[in-house]
């Protein structure tokens, strides 16, 4: 079946039925050249257990199914009352936490998953706006024409990223002379003060530890700026511990780590999907800042995927002044927000709007005490 053939639509509204999901997930996701680490059965199942399953949230996962029932389009959705009203709305799962969010279907279901996914959505019922956040320039939605729903459509934030050569050599002369100087001063430094090493952790005994790492000195850094970082909370990190672990289970996690004199001072928390590898975030000791121990992972993560065959390093959301130094290159994502009835567009345009002022004020404020 390709192109604009019919599909059968089903509904999933269940955990139960969200995780029988799990095999043909992964396998949809592995053939879906568009798709993420955010679109995987294992990032999307470890949110739903932390931030949906016990909570008024409520499952719409929209699978799409050939005549021959195999399963060729995805949209991973949930319902939820939409902030301070009693209006419902239906958003992707992992929302929050994931920086691109998308529906999932191989090239040559494409066309087909697209025609189908506005009466899908529709068809759900029960929810009055659907809010389509972090969606990625190149991604399924993204080139989805506007259909029976009233979209609005608004830029984000930029998600810098490199087109990666075929060998380390060639990527290093795209630098600046600077840069490319300081990626090998940095390292030999290391090695003449500590007993150094750089690589990434495969064990799964090794990772809590690790995690625990990244954790305290990704949050050593913010605090120090008396802000609470992007692991301040408990819940947070246990998202994350749990996750970090499917992952890596699954050869996804790339945490890579510098260890000085047998302690870890940096950790690069990244992913390994697809065409690329992830930049999530980054923890670093902030009292070896001129050892610039950044600059040495994050050649280290970059020179790793160029190994792996990947096209892409991918930086992820965020303009960061560390991203320029690697980089001029970086897409956008967007929010679209479709409702039921005109009526409501008002209303949903307005708490957007709020939304992304309160966002932009708080971003202003980190860089402030930066």
């Amino acid at each position: 079946m390709h192109g604009r053939s019919e599909l059968r639509v089903g509904y999933v509204t269940d955990t139960d039925g969200f995780h029988r999901l799990a095999s043909e997930w992964r396998s949809l996701a592995a053939k879906s050249v568009r798709a993420t680490v955010f679109q995987s059965y294992d990032w999307n199942a470890v949110w739903w257990r932390h931030y949906g399953e016990k909570t008024s949230r409520r499952l719409c996962i929209v699978t799409f199914h050939s005549d021959a029932g195999d399963l060729v389009g995805l949209a991973p959705f949930y319902k939820s009352f939409y902030y301070a009203t009693l209006l419902k709305r239906l958003s992707f799962i992992g929302l929050g936490a994931s920086d691109y969010l998308d529906v999932i279907a191989p090239e040559e279901h494409r066309e087909a998953v697209l025609a189908a996914l506005d009466g899908a959505m529709l068809g759900a019922g029960g929810w009055q706006i659907a809010d389509l956040q972090q969606l990625r320039e190149g991604g399924l939605v993204r080139d989805m024409s506007e259909g029976p729903l009233r979209a609005t459509e608004s830029i984000g934030e930029p998600c810098p990223y490199i087109s990666l050569p075929k060998t380390w050599p060639d990527f290093l002369v795209t630098l600046g002379k600077k840069t490319r100087s300081n990626i090998g001063y940095y390292e030999r430094s290391l090695h003449k003060l500590f007993e150094v090493q750089i690589g990434w952790v495969a064990e799964p005994e090794k990772l809590d530890a690790e995690m625990t790492a990244l954790f305290n000195l990704h949050q050593r850094r913010w605090n120090k700026r008396w802000l609470p970082g992007v692991f301040g909370s408990p819940k947070t990190q246990l998202f994350h511990r749990d996750v970090a672990l499917s992952l890596l289970e699954q050869g996804h996690l790339r945490l890579f780590r510098i260890s000085l004199d047998g302690e870890t001072q940096a950790a690069l928390y990244c992913f390994s999907f697809g065409d690329r590898i992830s930049y999530y975030q980054g923890g670093f000791e902030p009292t070896m800042a001129k050892l610039s121990l950044g600059t040495v992972l994050t050649a280290t993560a970059i020179r790793t995927a160029i190994e792996e065959g990947k096209t892409v390093f991918d930086f992820l959301r965020g303009d960061e002044e560390y991203k320029a130094k690697w980089t001029p290159l970086a897409k956008r994502n967007t929010r679209r927000i479709a409702v039921r009835t005109p009526l409501l567009k008002p209303l949903a345009n307005g708490a957007r709007a709020l939304e992304q002022a309160i966002e932009i004020r708080a971003k202003t404020l980190a860089r402030r005490f930066k």
